[in-house]
């Protein structure tokens, strides 16, 4: 709010010329045109209702009357005494009310934006931010662009007179309102006609977002004003320190940053590096490099940071030329090589199935006394089972949890496929433990996984396991779960055990799909038992639902009948 009050700088424009002024300072009470009202405003030390009701009997109430007495005053840029720029701006208030009262219809949206620009040029913030949140509240739009319009436009039509003061007031006056999108619009409506948002503004909308919840939004404000060169504030870094912490990334930001730099940094450097990151996240890794330079010629970030998330982001893209480029350009810059950059690069080998690669590295990496941690197992455990390399595998699974190493949820679930995909499901079954060991609760998609590798290799009593530990755990049992354990379970080869799980659907009041039943006739018939799969077809088609089976389920039954019959 004090940089709103201090900050007003002048903006060239046309010239509009002031109007005309009469030489007397009281108007007749029958004489009430925009002109003659503008003009008693502007020439007396302090107007009140009484003194409006006696001179005007008759209040302004045809439409554009109001509209035209404010841009009259907004356009004067330099009120001649007795009434100071204060003094008319407290009239026009004044003047705004009192015609409010009088009139059976409500002011014009241009008016409220006239009123504000006039409150704000006089430094009357108070009372230009009250009535510009009234204003919002009155006459909100979705998106806000019809509201910003006419504000600019309001503010382009006093002339030479106004200041930028309104335009940052209206950034404050979203942000207060908790209206954290409204106010990111109006930033980037202001950035694109060369008017940048005050570093208190942009901070209000950061504030607003984390009070809000809206993560993204604070972020997306801190990456503008990041790019439009308004640098943080202690402020500004310990409100995206807090945006951090109630994502639950504070703790996983700082040790990445001590991991590449080697020891603690301070906040704003954390903060800058979760910035990159999550532009990388985003997919913009040419974006987040830029920024990253900028921040490198500011000292914002450490060398080493900078270059390390350089590779980092070519790594997420795949591009394996750029990110070697990038990591000799480092070395050739004196950085110290970390445990980040070498996981970086273990991880894209590791995709692009170059695993005997990314095993060089990492004994590269023990070479230089550097510590592999979670990430650096999780990319080589995934990569040995994705690519037919078990033994391995399974060898560095169990280094990662005898150094008790267990990576987040997300890993854990691709290590999981993996694994599942490859046959180990006992071991899968062991890194789901180990993840509760280590207070990691896992998700539907944990065990989905767990279940399917389960029916993979033909083991029942895991599938059934598996059902009964969820809901001793209370996780809900949708209709995609109840079709990948019945799936899971004719996998097996035990479709009698996965009938059982229609009636559970039946009593949840979950609905039966055609798919479900497909698997169920097709492994009756696989196993020999015609009658049950008859039975279950004529039970398809006689539901009040009416499931149609598909062409390849009914041509299978087909077959089985003809050949009990023969």
């Amino acid at each position: 709010m004090n940089a709103a009050k201090s900050g007003g700088r002048m903006l060239a424009r046309r010239v509009v010329p002031p109007p005309c002024r009469g030489a007397a300072s009281a108007v007749p009470a029958a004489t009430s045109t925009p002109q003659h009202i503008s003009h008693y405003l502007a020439h007396s030390p302090r107007v009140t209702w009484e003194a409006l009701s006696a001179s005007f009997p008759a209040a302004p109430a045809p439409e554009g009357h109001v509209d035209a007495v404010l841009l009259s005053l907004a356009r004067n840029p330099s009120p001649s005494s007795p009434a100071s720029a204060e003094t008319v701006a407290k009239n026009a208030h004044s003047f705004f009310h009192w015609s409010a009262a009088a009139s059976p219809s409500p002011h014009s949206l241009r008016s409220y934006c006239l009123l504000v620009h006039l409150l704000a040029r006089a430094a009357l913030i108070s009372h230009a931010s009250v009535l510009l949140q009234a204003a919002i509240t009155r006459h909100s739009s979705s998106p806000a662009s019809s509201f910003l319009d006419a504000f600019f436009s309001a503010y382009e039509d006093s002339g030479t007179a106004a200041t930028t003061r309104g335009l940052h007031l209206l950034v404050h006056a979203y942000a207060q309102l908790r209206l954290p999108e409204e106010a990111l619009e109006a930033c980037r409506y202001l950035a694109l006609r060369r008017v940048l948002p005050s570093l208190s503004a942009f901070n209000a909308v950061l504030h607003a977002a984390q009070r809000t919840g809206r993560f993204r939004v604070a972020w997306e404000v801190f990456e503008l004003m990041t790019l439009k060169r308004v640098y943080a504030s202690q402020a500004t870094v310990e409100l995206v320190v807090g945006v951090l912490s109630r994502e639950g990334t504070l703790a996983r930001t700082v040790a990445l940053v001590e991991r590449i730099h080697g020891k603690k940094c301070a906040p704003g450097v954390v903060a800058h590096v979760a910035l990159a990151l999550w532009i990388f996240e985003e997919g913009r890794a040419e974006k987040g490099i830029l920024l990253l330079r900028r921040m490198l010629q500011r000292n914002m970030v450490f060398d080493d940071v900078a270059y390390s998330l350089m590779v980092h982001a070519h790594c997420r893209i795949g591009d394996l030329e750029s990110a070697r480029e990038q990591w000799d350009d480092m070395v050739r810059r004196g950085c110290r090589l970390n445990p980040f950059v070498y996981t970086c690069l273990v991880g894209v080998h590791c995709r692009e199935g170059n695993v005997s690669e990314a095993m060089q590295l990492l004994q590269e990496m023990l070479s230089r006394g550097l510590k592999p941690y979670d990430a650096t197992y999780s990319h080589l455990v995934t990569g040995c089972f994705r690519h037919e390399r078990t033994g391995e595998g399974l060898e560095y699974f169990d280094k990662m949890l005898h150094e008790g190493l267990v990576p987040d949820i997300g890993t854990c679930n691709e290590i999981l496929e993996a694994m599942c995909g490859a046959g180990e499901v006992g071991k899968a079954n062991e890194l789901v433990t180990a993840m509760i060991d280590k207070g990691i609760i896992p998700g539907q998609d944990t065990y989905h996984k767990l279940i399917d590798g389960f029916g993979k290799v033909g083991d029942v009593e895991g599938v059934v396991k598996i059902y009964y530990e969820m809901e001793h755990r209370g996780l809900n049992h949708g209709s995609d779960f109840f079709t990948s354990l019945i799936s899971a379970l004719c996998q097996c080869g035990n479709p009698k055990e996965a009938e059982k799980f229609v009636y559970v659907m039946e009593r949840k009041s979950l609905a039966l799909t055609s798919d479900i039943s497909d698997m169920l006739i097709s492994s009756y018939c696989k196993k020999g038992n015609t009658k049950r799969a008859l039975r279950l077809y004529d039970k398809m088609i006689t539901r009040s639902e009416k499931l149609i089976p598909s062409a390849d389920t009914f041509m299978m039954l087909v077959r089985r009948v003809i050949k009990v019959k023969t």
